[in-house]
């Protein structure tokens, strides 16, 4: 299969193609044994193995090689269903995984036998003994050791719900620990689930690592799109304000605002000052505030693509309300996130250029403020058609 045509289907998989080319992309940036590691328990192997081995041969197809840890119990029943690689070297049979693999064995250095693997184009594969070494510290080892910033559980109960609605709670923010509600009822791969992130998420200094729980039938769909499919754990996003640019790091943070836009600033725009910054430590997001004389004008905020998946963006705008009022913006007519906008804004205006929003406003300022935001200059190039 063509790599267009693996693309294709992701894509149909996870119906997301601009999105899921903005994370393909993300994950083809870092080192390949840093890509991500994968635990699936022993009930998910004997219940449902082909439905993730299959998301595994799509990875696989696109040279993304998820470092997976499996448990020896399961390492043994896959030897009956599907023949060891040593004995059936095509990845096409149909009775093969689907994609070339190797055992990692314990004993030797772990970073460079994985990388040996990964050279060689099969997945990595670390059979893993409850008596032997917890689960925790297996992961937590393997991730410090792999330098990777994300760890998949992948179980057949899925993710977590909310008891009420039945929605999945798609992000936790952690500070010290999280509590799950009285009224919810979890499973014990859930539980275990909630135990390792509580442990993980709380020693790991890392702001970008984060472990997920979902489901072998949507895997794909948790990798390659902003919304997910899982609950994702992680540290509480941590937004800094700035009103100099004393401790800003300038160049990062005009490429995250070009990167964030998809379009190059004009040079005029270096030249210009914000009176309040609000970023996230790690140059993941952050919104540019000019105060006026009718209140605050968000001039500029911007979410790396990656980010919008872990709520960078919402703690931010949490920070402006917080610090900002009155407030008010415009943005493009073909913008993604006008309809977020007019779900939260008091009011809006349109022309042919631009949408104008404003919040906690007095009406009669409302003609001056659009005037204003109407003669602000386009601070980036055009694209090239």
């Amino acid at each position: 299969m063509k790599s267009k045509d693996i693309l294709s289907r992701v894509f149909e998989i996870t119906r997301d193609p601009r999105d899921g080319l903005l994370f393909l992309k993300e994950f083809q940036s870092l080192s390949p044994e840093s890509f991500a590691i994968l635990y699936a328990d022993s009930e998910t192997i004997f219940e449902s193995s082909e439905a993730l081995f299959s998301d595994l041969k799509l990875l696989y197809q696109l040279d993304l090689f998820p470092f997976v840890v499996l448990e020896e119990d399961s390492f043994q029943y896959l030897k009956v269903f599907f023949p060891l690689e040593q004995l059936n070297p095509n990845p096409s049979d149909d009775r093969s995984l689907g994609f070339s693999y190797e055992i990692i064995p314990r004993e030797k250095p772990l970073l460079e036998t994985v990388k040996s693997t990964i050279t060689k184009k099969k997945i990595p594969i670390l059979l893993w003994n409850d008596e032997t070494e917890k689960l925790e510290s297996v992961l937590d080892r393997c991730r410090s050791i792999l330098n990777s910033s994300k760890i998949i559980y992948v179980s057949i109960d899925g993710p977590l719900k909310d008891p009420n609605s039945g929605k999945v709670k798609s992000i936790l923010q952690m500070e010290n620990h999280f509590s799950i509600p009285n009224d919810m009822s979890i499973t014990d791969s859930q539980k275990e689930f909630v135990q390792l992130s509580e442990a993980l998420v709380s020693k790991i200094e890392d702001p970008k690592f984060s472990i997920v729980l979902t489901s072998p039938f949507t895997l794909l769909t948790e990798l390659f799109t902003v919304k997910g499919s899982g609950t994702l754990v992680k540290r509480k996003n941590r937004i800094h304000k700035f009103t100099s640019t004393e401790g800003v790091d300038m160049e990062k943070l005009f490429r995250l605002i070009e990167e964030s836009f998809g379009k190059k600033l004009k040079q005029s725009f270096f030249d210009t000052k914000f009176d309040v910054l609000f970023l996230e430590e790690s140059y993941r997001a952050c919104a540019w505030m000019q105060k006026t004389e009718f209140g605050y004008l968000l001039s500029k905020f911007a979410v790396n693509g990656v980010a919008r998946g872990a709520g960078v963006g919402r703690d931010i705008w949490d920070q402006i309300l917080e610090h900002c009022n009155p407030l008010f913006w415009r943005s493009k007519p073909d913008n993604t996130i006008n309809k977020w906008y007019m779900s939260i804004a008091q009011g809006i205006e349109k022309d042919e250029s631009w949408y104008y929003y404003w919040l906690g406003v007095d009406r009669p300022l409302i003609p001056g403020i659009v005037s204003l935001l109407q003669s602000q200059p386009e601070d980036f190039e055009s694209k090239k058609p």
